[in-house]
């Protein structure tokens, strides 16, 4: 029997299978490959999106051959080659291309296996009959995935050999190996195709939001603004980039300022590390980087700085490095006001604008309050404390800003 033309399905599990709910079972699928194929991609919206679109044509796909309105031989694929090709692009591996075809496939196996057993209980089939249908079904199923997951793999496999020819793809490459620590140092035709002098100052701006041709664009502004005329662009995923801004006599704090008003002036969010020097410090300062962008998620996007550095949380950094710790101080200088309460969630936005802006009058202003009900509450704080705020200011002021953070986290 030719494997492109097997025989139809009975009427009854044809009748069958057109009842499956591919919305449901699509989302059930993609959670699945998400969590066993694509473990490091779980908060890249625009890889799940293109893996929603894959699965969303493959069911439809593979329903239309159950239901025998679609012949195996006449499946036409977009959606799950312009996925492989995303998935070349992004450099997953293809042994995680194949094991999401298995757990994915196998999920839809199960949907399909289940809907079948449960219309032969309901129709009271017979035993062997219904035996039959199901084996059937799941040779059905088997070759739908072979027939397509052979065409995916071919269509990864050619945009892969002509990424791994162009120069931009060998560059990622490159910038990846150094990042996971791989070469304590670059072959010299490596540091010619690299391009990049990473014997200098680098300081690295993780945009959590902006694609790899937009952050291009957004660095020649930058580099009109700081004059400084080396810089990198590296994609992480769909929506986030890494670039780094490499000086060869260093970074003055003149310097920085005009990076961080250039990241202001254009609207996006980043995360910015301090300078270091060398090739350990390129890697140094992306993770410092991610340090950072970490602590701004937490922060959370609506009261986080759009662009913040290193050097303005270093000390949450440190600190966040042992939540369960960070959690006692919080609960040991707070007391009462670490609570979820309507009363101490006021008074620990006066004791942060306090600690800010000195003044009872700057507070009152900043609050819109009176000056009367800002000392007040400051009192009522001190209550909570159990001492005088003058006691452990320094703590006091540590604990509001890592109790902002463990909430964002959570």
């Amino acid at each position: 029997m030719d494997p492109d033309r097997p025989a139809p399905l009975p009427g009854w599990v044809r009748e069958t299978a057109s009842g499956v709910d591919l919305d449901e079972l699509c989302e059930r699928v993609v959670a699945r490959d998400i969590s066993v194929a694509f473990p490091d991609l779980a908060t890249d919206g625009g890889f799940a999106e293109a893996l929603r679109s894959s699965v969303r044509e493959n069911l439809a796909l593979l329903q239309q051959v159950l239901t025998g309105r679609l012949p195996l031989a006449a499946v036409r694929l977009e959606q799950p080659l312009e996925f492989a090709r995303v998935q070349a692009e992004l450099r997953v591996p293809q042994t995680a291309l194949q094991r999401s075809y298995r757990v994915g496939f196998g999920t839809m196996w199960e949907a399909w296996a289940a809907r079948l057993c449960a219309v032969a209980a309901e129709r009271d089939v017979p035993r062997d009959e219904a035996l039959r249908a199901l084996a059937d079904l799941t040779g059905a199923i088997l070759g739908y995935q072979d027939h397509v997951a052979s065409q995916v793999a071919e269509n990864y496999a050619r945009v892969d050999d002509a990424l791994s020819r162009s120069r931009a793809h060998v560059r990622q490459g490159l910038v990846r190996e150094i990042l996971r620590g791989d070469p304590a140092s670059l072959a010299p035709s490596d540091l010619i195709t690299l391009d990049h002098d990473l014997a200098a100052h680098h300081v690295a701006v993780l945009l959590p939001r902006i694609a790899e041709g937009a952050a291009g664009q957004l660095l020649l502004g930058l580099r009109a603004r700081t004059t400084v005329r080396q810089s990198l662009v590296h994609p992480l995923d769909l929506t986030r980039t890494a670039v780094w801004l490499t000086s060869p006599t260093g970074w003055s704090g003149d310097l920085l300022d005009r990076l961080r008003e250039g990241l202001v002036a254009s609207g996006v969010a980043a995360s910015v590390s301090d300078p270091h020097a060398g090739i350990a410090g390129f890697r140094e300062a992306f993770r410092q980087a991610e340090d950072v962008e970490r602590v701004r998620v937490a922060w959370g996007p609506a009261s986080a700085p759009r662009v913040l550095a290193h050097s303005d949380v270093a000390l949450e950094i440190l600190l966040l490095r042992d939540p369960g710790r960070a959690r006692r101080f919080v609960q040991a200088e707070l007391r009462g006001l670490a609570e979820a309460t309507p009363e101490a969630e006021r008074l620990r936005e006066t004791l942060e604008a306090s600690a800010r802006l000195g003044s009872h009058v700057a507070v009152a202003e900043h609050l819109g309050l009176h000056e009367h009900t800002v000392r007040n509450r400051l009192h009522r704080a001190e209550e909570y404390l159990g001492h005088p705020l003058a006691d452990r200011r320094t703590e006091v002021q540590v604990a509001l800003r890592l109790h902002r953070l463990l909430a964002g986290a959570a």
